[in-house]
């Protein structure tokens, strides 16, 4: 019985771990066409600075936990922070000249390179159904990558280069997560990106004038902090306690979807049919991955 029991209750985990990855991919899904407008006024690392340093204030009321905070939580949150700001800041800079929607597919590309990733890094043995859904995402990037008149642009290979560190950053947080407390290992995470951040914007000279002080603006803001930030952090990282890496990937196919759904509604960017036969392709892999 309590063997049975067990079973129940980490099969309720895994089904609320899917839901919370597909959840936020829906808030990383509104992101894109938010942080494109935004980055047309505000330097880009002024940006992140901010952005970041409000999700870390979101933690505010799990700041107790940073008593668990040690050497080992520290160096591992340092390290994928590092590799979060180094994926964000090119991904962003990418956006300068792509649209958010194609922005959004070329990241989901993450999706291909972390089973291959954790293949021959970690062992990690891949089945045949992750093959067929891998197969799938990538015919139905295809689609969406091909979708519009311009074609592949230099944004779209900018992009590209921070699908890499995308794949790196879930495969190390599948590695991680157990091994600590994963608020305080999510908190310095934020705290490393805004820090990166405004360093780098300091070294680059960026002007502090652009900052809007209209409510409308710090409304944005304080949604993509805390609502795109301090609640995905936390739901992928509580997540992929109960999903492995490709599993994840898989469900983060769903992002460029919204991306191009939020990019329709924001910024009235369209998708052609081909747009949309790779969005239901992508439905089809995660259906495949997720339910058995």
């Amino acid at each position: 019985m309590v063997k049975s029991t067990q079973s129940i209750s980490s099969s309720n985990k895994s089904l609320i771990a899917i839901f919370l990855l597909i959840l936020t991919t829906v808030l990383w899904g509104t992101s894109f066409i938010l942080t494109k407008n935004i980055t047309e006024d505000v330097p880009i690392f002024l940006y992140m600075g901010v952005r970041f340093a409000i999700a870390f204030l979101g933690f505010a009321p799990l700041f107790f936990h940073l008593k668990n905070l040690n050497k080992k939580t520290l160096l591992m949150s340092l390290f994928t922070g590092m590799i979060y700001f180094f994926g964000y800041a090119i991904q962003t800079y990418g956006l300068q000249t792509t649209t958010a929607g194609k922005a959004g597919f070329v990241t989901g590309l993450s999706a291909i390179i972390v089973p291959f990733f954790a293949w021959f890094g970690f062992k990690k043995l891949l089945n045949k159904r992750i093959w067929i859904a891998v197969a799938l995402s990538v015919a139905g990037m295809a689609f969406l990558l091909l979708e519009g008149e311009r074609g592949i642009i230099l944004g779209d290979l900018i992009v590209l280069v921070s699908a890499f560190f995308w794949a790196f950053f879930i495969i190390y947080t599948d590695k991680y997560v157990p091994l600590v407390d994963i608020y305080s290992y999510s908190m310095i995470q934020m705290a490393v990106i805004s820090s990166a951040s405004f360093i780098s914007s300091l070294l680059l000279g960026e002007s502090y004038a652009s900052l809007s002080f209209s409510p409308s603006f710090w409304g944005v803001m304080v949604y993509m902090g805390i609502g795109v930030m301090t609640l995905t952090i936390l739901f992928q990282n509580w997540s992929q306690q109960y999903q492995g890496p490709t599993q994840t990937a898989i469900i983060f196919t769903l992002e460029p979807v919204f991306a191009a759904l939020f990019g329709f509604i924001i910024g009235n960017e369209i998708l052609s049919l081909f747009g949309w036969l790779g969005c239901g392709l992508i439905f089809i892999a995660i259906i495949i991955t997720v339910l058995k």
